[in-house]
């Protein structure tokens, strides 16, 4: 235990507030948070167990308000006759009541899903998809955030989180399209995934990307795309839906052939005809990330396997850099016309995520054909078959790796809190330091915390574009 955190305990056994020690470990609010504390303590149960919660809400995003929300969820589960939240068996609860607004809220709605955090990392999320039920796939999905906070918070390696994230939208995707199925007495077609959770690299709260085909009819060919067209809709519309305080997952349909303007799903030889004939090389970059993930067997693996020969090129193309490179600027040129502040986006500006995405994915797309273990939707396996490969100097893979990690745990942290889209560092100091404590910055002194994450940033965004500019800018001048 810390100096910090052995101060506040000693004042709180007097029954006195310490609004210094919390503004120290930075507390936006010290006289409130310090008031909380006291309260808190003051739980006949929460007293007892105060060595526990207390410094585990000091390294917390607000203590202040984790421990009004912890003696909240104490109070709730008493008055409902359940049993009592304890910070002991569960060393994940208070960070995750000091870090998660969300998950906070799912507790507080649903007191005893505290046994959700029991252990000391909590379990992962079930394996198996929970059954095919529109309610039963938001519960399984916050059940499973809630697992996946409590580990993350403890501080297990971040990749294991993304998997995880990945495995429980594959669960939740599949009963979505057995109800949808069932719903709309339609037989489904094979979903497919691309983008992050096509790489198993899904984010707290990102959008599912995903591509519906299904094998050509021989019946009435209209008939069966309108029908499919219906199921996918209904899919989207149910997944999306607001309940209980959240929803499942929010579904992005526009990276089917044609985009918003083709059909909704098309069946596996009008999508690889589509593909040979007007296909372009965003197209070739986007389907890397493909990968079945439900629908009838045979029919995403089928597809995945025919379209391999237009991603994969058997010839070395001279042109994929200079594609990349100008999809990159194209990019960064409209998010500024549309007055986006680059210089604190974590995804899209310089030497941001998308700068390690795209170079690993030239790489992939010069280099792929002539090798199939570059054939990978994750960027942190793609990096290593690299490095292996001797494609990229290890010391150049490795630090990319670690780059990407850093910058994809910030992502993740911000959208731990309100389970909200964003990849923009805040600005602010009081929200840089809550996002510094979410990354696992566990300083005792806030104000250490909040600088030591902002010299990282500058070190990981300048090392990132550095990269990015010497292999794949380089190779267009």
């Amino acid at each position: 235990m810390d100096a910090l955190a052995a101060r506040l305990l000693a004042h709180l056994e007097r029954d006195v507030a310490d609004p210094e020690a919390l503004h120290r470990a930075g507390d936006a609010e010290p006289e409130r948070a310090a008031a909380a504390f006291v309260r808190a303590v003051r739980d006949r149960d929460l007293g007892r167990s105060r060595a526990a919660w207390v410094p585990a809400l000091l390294r917390s995003a607000r203590p202040g308000v984790g421990a009004e929300r912890l003696l909240e969820l104490v109070q709730r589960a008493r008055s409902a006759g359940a049993a009592l939240p304890d910070p002991v068996r569960a060393p994940a609860l208070p960070l995750v009541l000091g870090s998660s607004e969300v998950l906070a809220r799912v507790l507080l709605r649903q007191p005893a899903a505290w046994r959700e955090l029991e252990g000391e990392l909590p379990r992962a999320p079930d394996a198996a998809p929970p059954p095919p039920d529109w309610e039963a796939i938001q519960a399984a999905k916050y059940r499973g955030l809630l697992r996946i906070a409590g580990r993350d918070l403890l501080g297990r390696p971040l990749p294991e989180a993304l998997r995880e994230l990945s495995d429980l939208a594959d669960g939740c995707l599949a009963a979505a399209l057995a109800a949808a199925a069932e719903d709309t007495r339609t037989p489904p077609p094979a979903l497919l995934a691309l983008g992050k959770l096509g790489g198993r690299e899904l984010n707290f709260s990102s959008d599912v990307d995903l591509l519906f085909v299904y094998a050509t009819p021989e019946g009435d060919a209209l008939a069966r795309n309108e029908a499919i067209g219906r199921l996918v809709r209904h899919l989207k519309t149910r997944l999306e839906a607001p309940a209980l305080g959240g929803f499942s997952y929010r579904v992005d349909l526009d990276l089917r052939p044609e985009g918003r303007s083709g059909v909704i799903a098309n069946s596996s030889e009008a999508a690889l005809a589509y593909y040979e004939s007007f296909g372009q090389e965003w197209e070739r970059q986007m389907l890397i990330r493909l990968r079945p993930v439900a629908g009838p067997a045979g029919v995403g693996e089928g597809f995945a396997r025919e379209i391999a020969p237009f991603v994969y090129r058997r010839h070395i193309d001279p042109g994929v850099m200079r594609s990349v490179r100008e999809m990159k600027a194209r990019i960064e040129d409209e998010r500024r016309r549309a007055g986006r502040d680059l210089e604190v986006d974590l995804k899209e500006g310089p030497g941001g995520i998308r700068d390690v995405e795209f170079l690993v994915q030239s790489f992939q797309l010069f280099f792929g054909g002539g090798h199939a273990e570059l054939r990978t939707g994750n960027v942190l396996d793609g990096l290593a078959a690299l490095s292996r490969l001797h494609l990229l100097p290890e010391a150049t893979a490795a630090a990319l790796a670690n780059a990407y990690t850093w910058l994809r745990r910030s992502e993740h942290a911000l959208q731990l809190a309100e389970e909200q889209q964003t990849a923009r560092l805040p600005r602010e100091a009081p929200a840089q330091l809550a996002l510094a404590r979410r990354m696992g910055y566990v300083d005792p002194d806030g104000a250490s915390a909040r600088a030591r994450m902002l010299e990282d940033w500058t070190a990981v965004r300048t090392e990132v574009r550095a990269h990015f500019e010497a292999l794949v800018l380089a190779e267009t001048r």
